[in-house]
């Protein structure tokens, strides 16, 4: 009988932990992109919740199905859903960042079909993936998994809630996108600027030059030659993008 009942605790113990931990992969980048099938990003929660036990520490003494147990699933899953949509407004800037460099290059008609973002453009989409990686190759990944470990120990199972503190926070945080987005597509805009400048110079001098079919191909060349050689440099940015997002995360965590 004391096994059954220890048994049932756990599994008790287990539900309540995948519950703010499915939050976390819904909305976090890589775990929950629409990529990612059903079943595998299911398997990632239980595994998660499953290596997170020891840490959880002691859990609500109410019923799952009452109303305060449900007002105690909305807390913890909203909850989730805010450490993991820090992390996802960091990503974000790639795609203002494509979309402005392909506004200044004349590729704004060259979009994909996402399921998340909708139409976004094909520089959007490089420059997620390499964002992407560069998350996986720093271990942001990792760190936001010790992070929702670490929430766990701070913030118990159902005193986890989103003040309106925390929630002007997330949003002010979301200038993250602005400032991420300057610094990767800067670079490209003040060459196809320049370009543009020269453009604007030959045409005084020789009107009847024809811009539309000299100068769209060039500034395209001009465009992808400058992004190849900042890519270079992105790895900084998205580290500082990275380590804004954890900070912004722990400040989360600390202030519920």
């Amino acid at each position: 009988m004391d096994a059954t009942l220890q048994i049932a605790d756990t599994m008790m113990m287990l539900m309540w932990t995948m519950i703010r931990i499915s939050g976390v992969v819904m909305m976090a980048p890589v775990l929950g992109a629409v990529f990612v099938p059903a079943r595998v990003r299911i398997l990632i929660v239980g595994v998660l919740a499953v290596a997170m036990l020891p840490v959880v520490g002691n859990i609500p003494e109410v019923n799952p199905l009452s109303i305060a147990g449900f007002l105690t699933v909305i807390r913890e899953l909203i909850f989730g859903l805010a450490i993991g949509f820090i992390l996802k407004l960091a990503i974000e800037a790639a795609v203002l960042a494509g979309q402005v460099v392909s506004n200044g290059m004349g590729l704004s008609f060259a979009t994909v079909v996402d399921p998340q973002r909708g139409g976004i453009p094909m520089l959007g989409r490089m420059y997620i993936i390499v964002a992407t990686l560069l998350l996986i190759a720093s271990n942001a990944h990792l760190a936001l998994i010790s992070m929702v470990a670490e929430s766990f120990r701070m913030v118990p199972i159902g005193t986890g809630t989103i003040s309106v503190g925390t929630a002007r926070f997330v949003a002010e945080f979301a200038s993250i996108i602005f400032s991420g987005a300057v610094q990767l597509a800067l670079p490209s805009i003040v060459a196809i600027l320049m370009v543009n400048i020269s453009f604007g110079v030959i045409s005084r001098a020789a009107p009847t030059l024809n811009l539309f079919a000299v100068g769209f191909p060039i500034s395209m060349l001009v465009g992808f030659f400058v992004i190849t050689v900042s890519l270079r440099n992105h790895g900084p940015v998205w580290e500082e993008q990275f380590s804004k997002a954890l900070f912004a995360i722990g400040k989360i965590i600390g202030g519920s």
